[in-house]
C-alpha cells in the first residue's frame, strides 16, 4: 500500500483508537496525520513521474506547504472567477486547504477541543481528496496541476 494510503488509514485507527472516551492526543493526530495523507498523495503522484528514481526522495523534499496552498488559493479563485476547473480538481484544491487549517488548529491551538464527530469530517475530507484525485489523476489538468505545485512560477500558455 502506498504511504499516503496507509496515513490515512493510520489517521482512521487514531480517530477510532479509543471507543469511549478518545484521547484529544488520538484526535488530534488523525487530524494532522489525515493532511499529510493528502500532502504525500500528490508529492509522490508528482515524483512518480521523475525518470530518475534515485533522484525522486529529494525532489519530494523541496515541496511546500505554504506553496502547495496558494497553488490550491489560485484553483479556487479560477473557479471563483468563471474560469474552468475540472470539479474534482477544485474538490481536491479546497479540501487540501481545509485539511490543512485543521492541522494547523489540531497541532498548535490547544483551547481547540475535538470530538470524534469534528474528526471523522475532517478525516472525510481526506478520503474525498483521495477519491476525486485518483478519478482525474491522469487528465492534463491534473498533470499540470501537480507541475504548478513543484514549480516556482509557471508561463501563461
Amino acid at each position: 500500500m502506498p504511504f499516503a494510503d496507509d496515513l490515512l488509514e493510520q489517521a482512521y485507527d487514531l480517530a477510532q483508537k479509543e471507543p469511549a472516551n478518545p484521547k484529544q492526543a488520538s484526535l488530534r493526530r488523525a487530524v494532522s496525520t489525515a493532511y499529510y495523507a493528502l500532502f504525500h498523495l500528490l508529492i509522490d503522484e508528482a515524483v512518480s513521474k521523475w525518470a530518475v528514481e534515485r533522484h525522486r526522495s529529494i525532489l519530494a523534499r523541496t515541496f511546500e506547504h505554504s506553496k502547495m496552498k496558494g497553488i490550491c488559493d489560485d484553483v479556487l479563485k479560477t473557479v471563483k472567477s468563471g474560469g474552468s476547473v475540472l470539479p474534482e480538481l477544485n474538490t481536491v484544491a479546497h479540501n487540501f486547504i481545509q485539511l490543512q487549517e485543521h492541522r494547523h488548529t489540531a497541532d498548535y491551538d490547544n483551547s481547540k477541543q475535538w470530538s470524534r464527530t469534528d474528526v471523522l469530517n475532517v478525516l472525510t475530507l481526506a478520503t474525498d481528496a483521495f477519491t476525486e484525485w485518483r478519478a482525474i489523476s491522469a487528465q492534463d489538468a491534473a498533470q499540470d496541476f501537480l507541475l504548478q505545485l513543484f514549480l516556482p512560477k509557471l508561463p501563461k500558455q
